[in-house]
């Protein structure tokens, strides 16, 4: 199951120009408060989720990497190929990790790997950005790509957490009240309402469900969402 022609050229141009306007002043401060973020909160919960259902060495495939900031720890612990729509994000991933990961250009519509490819599947800030239908279509293809009772590990913004509540408060009063017309993130159309919300969005793909987590760990910023594939 694919993402219409025109969408997924549409969807390919959007992170291209978003990950090439990384170096322009305009999104200087975000990048650089986002960039602290990425690294002193949401790599610690990746590392800690990882390492508590990953087991070392495994081959676990990285959907939707962009920069790969958060993969610093985990690249010598698991074998991680890293996959992204646009060529800049992971001209930028090679950049930070050289030849210690995979990199792959693909669509996470149509993963290029043969079914039952990995032995696990994660990735973090992608879901938000898709419908409930696409969700559905990605999580069937990750299921596809994953081997039977290999785990995917999703890190999925909750509509009532801390960045989002800061993000969507900076976009308020630069584009209401200064009237700038500033997009510092691509739109996160469908942020996670509840832990039933998760369970049944992955349950319906297929997967079941072993743990989903909000709390202190990360400031409740991120839900993390751990299952398998039956």
């Amino acid at each position: 199951m694919t993402a219409p022609i025109g969408k997924e050229k549409e969807i390919e141009q959007d992170w291209d120009i978003y990950w090439a306007d990384k170096d322009k002043s305009s999104n200087v401060v975000y990048d650089f408060l986002a960039g602290i973020y990425r690294r002193l909160i949401v790599k610690n919960i990746l590392n800690h989720f990882i390492k508590k259902y990953f087991s070392k060495g495994l081959d676990v495939l990285h959907a939707g990497c962009g920069s790969g900031q958060v993969d610093a720890d985990i690249a010598g612990y698991i074998n991680i190929t890293a996959l992204d729509i646009s060529a800049n994000a992971l001209k930028i991933y090679k950049g930070i990790h050289g030849a210690n990961c995979k990199t792959v250009q693909g669509n996470i519509f149509a993963l290029p790997f043969a079914d039952h490819s990995f032995d696990g599947l994660y990735n973090l800030g992608v879901l938000e950005h898709f419908t409930q239908d696409e969700i559905r279509q990605i999580l069937l293809e990750c299921k596809r790509v994953i081997k039977p009772g290999g785990k995917i590990l999703v890190l999925w913004p909750p509509v009532f957490g801390f960045t989002v509540f800061i993000l969507d408060s900076a976009h308020f009063i630069l584009n209401k009240i200064f009237r700038m017309n500033v997009k510092l993130h691509p739109d996160e159309i469908t942020r996670v309402r509840s832990r039933k919300h998760a369970i049944q969005t992955f349950e319906d793909a297929g997967f079941k469900m072993i743990e989903y987590y909000f709390g202190i760990r990360d400031i409740f910023t991120q839900a993390v969402v751990v299952a398998e594939n039956k």
